[in-house]
């Protein structure tokens, strides 16, 4: 069977992206200022790539994914890299950056894309979001709910209850996959 081409490869209307959501290719303003880095302006997208790559690197294939390390691009590196993996792996792990920390419909579309991308090049997606969750140091929390008319307040009994449990599920469901 062929390669998948990457979702990066599939070109859609600007408007289309807008409409889902997406402002990955707005510039960054702060203070009225258009951001720029080695004379670049600074677009979302290659913000979540900064983000990515302040994170600890990731296990994505053979490969540890960081970010930026698979781009020779001025905006990310000071001076000419040479490519440690290939540039789509540092594609795939800011889409499941962009979803977990910036939710949209076009977000949640970019991720399927490149779930079954990372799946047809053999690399478990789940795998990927576990790993990305873990260094985003993201505690999801699961607890019952009590005094259903009232707000419900957290705990730290419930805290340490629901906690190591779901890590350890999400793992059964990789190791099974």
């Amino acid at each position: 069977m062929d390669k998948l081409i990457a979702p990066s490869e599939i070109l859609i209307d600007l408007s289309i992206k807008k409409m889902l959501g997406c402002i990955s290719k707005e510039r960054v303003i702060i203070e009225d200022k258009l951001i720029s880095i080695h004379d670049d302006l600074l677009c979302y997208h290659d913000l979540y790539h900064f983000e990515v790559s302040c994170l600890p690197r990731i296990k994505m294939g053979k490969y540890q994914v960081s970010g930026i390390h698979g781009i020779n691009s001025p905006m990310f590196h000071h001076t000419e890299i040479i490519a440690e993996y290939d540039a789509v792996l540092d594609e795939a792990r800011v889409a499941f950056h962009e979803w977990l920390t910036r939710i949209s419909l076009f977000n949640t579309f970019k991720l399927i894309g490149w779930s079954i991308w990372l799946i047809n090049q053999e690399i478990n997606p789940i795998e990927v979001l576990i790993s990305h969750l873990r260094v985003l140091n993201r505690d999801l929390i699961f607890y019952p709910a009590r005094n259903q008319g009232k707000k419900s307040q957290l705990n730290q009994e419930d805290f340490e209850k629901g906690i190591p449990y779901l890590f350890k599920d999400l793992e059964a469901i990789w190791i099974q996959l």
